[in-house]
């Protein structure tokens, strides 16, 4: 029943995704909308979309809390849209080429283009946030935009720090944790603290729902940064090897180069057919990989300790919402 409803609501909020999007992107501007519409796979029957972790969480803390779903779509748009104008930026930035299994918007119509698309649905995400229906009162609206805005700046402040951070030699652990507290997390945080406001909770409420947004964002970042090392690239869809070749800072790798000098004696070594195995033998000998793996399972029993003890357990709302946490980190659960 959990997933059924998760799966619905998904596309319930998918349809009103797209068509408020596409509607607000005008035709007689020639490939803005063409190009929108590709960036969110919504140009290929084939493709499947993002998973929409932002405003699921966002439409099903509000449904917990005694909304209707359906009021909180446009909320959620505009967290989703914020999103998607960050992976464009983000795309460019770190010179990725694939997106949701298609090559990047900016490979595709170049990096002007792309740049500006990115723009136009940062300036959208806004638009979208400002107009909630009427049915919230301005208090309410104003307390929403308030936090919208304040996670519009927190994840950019995340980027310039995740791209300074790529000229350092090393940086600390908790500098990293920071950094993916604002790039990864503050979207997630603002998912749960967006549907307190909406409902009407007061700060102390928010906060506590907006910390459990923050450890699931910690801990999807860091699952992501395990499974980059050590997960199953027909699973990912990426090669375990690229991160330690491209010498991307993620949590294994800044934990070893701020305790290890041998480590960072691999780090600065050039590319060869022993470093990559190399350095994960480092990993086990260091148990960094438990570390990582424990991590990241850390943040998820919070989130699920928290959401139990935060939110009516007999709701059908809730019981997807923490069907959708498990389902978020199974391949963390299941990994020994």
């Amino acid at each position: 029943m959990p997933n059924e409803l998760i799966a619905n609501t998904r596309k319930s909020f998918e349809e009103n995704l797209k068509d408020n999007v596409c509607a607000l992107c005008p035709a007689h501007i020639p490939g803005l909308r063409d190009m929108v519409a590709y960036h969110f796979g919504w140009d290929d029957e084939v493709l499947v979309p993002g998973k929409r972790l932002r405003p699921l969480f966002l439409i099903l803390v509000y449904a917990s809390l005694g909304g209707e779903p359906e009021e909180a779509f446009q909320a959620g748009s505009a967290l989703e849209v914020l999103h998607n104008f960050t992976l464009i930026h983000d795309d460019i930035q770190d010179k990725g080429e694939m997106r949701h299994g298609h090559p990047a918007l900016w490979t595709r119509v170049g990096v002007p283009l792309a740049i500006n698309v990115g723009d136009y649905l940062a300036g959208l995400s806004q638009s979208l946030m400002g107009n909630l229906p009427d049915s919230f009162s301005i208090e309410t609206q104003k307390r929403a935009m308030h936090e919208f805005q304040e996670a519009s700046l927190g994840v950019i402040q995340g980027q310039q720090l995740d791209i300074e951070f790529e000229q350092a030699d090393q940086i600390g652990v908790d500098e990293y944790i920071s950094m993916i507290g604002l790039k990864t997390a503050r979207l997630f945080s603002a998912a749960f603290r967006i549907a307190a406001i909406l409902k009407g909770h007061e700060d102390e409420y928010k906060h506590k729902l907006g910390q459990i947004g923050t450890d699931l964002g910690l801990g999807f970042q860091i699952q992501d940064d395990y499974l980059g090392i050590w997960g199953i690239t027909a699973e990912t869809g990426k090669s375990t090897n690229t991160d330690l070749l491209t010498r991307k800072k993620t949590f294994p790798a800044v934990t070893a180069l701020a305790h290890s000098e041998s480590f960072r004696e691999l780090w600065k070594r050039e590319n060869d057919e022993n470093l990559v195995d190399e350095m994960k033998a480092f990993f086990g000998r260091s148990a960094i990989r438990e570390d990582t793996l424990n991590l990241a399972r850390a943040y998820f029993i919070n989130a699920q300790t928290n959401l139990n003890e935060l939110l009516p357990v007999d709701n059908q709302f809730s019981q997807a919402l923490l069907s959708l946490v498990t389902a978020m980190f199974s391949p963390i659960l299941t990994d020994s």
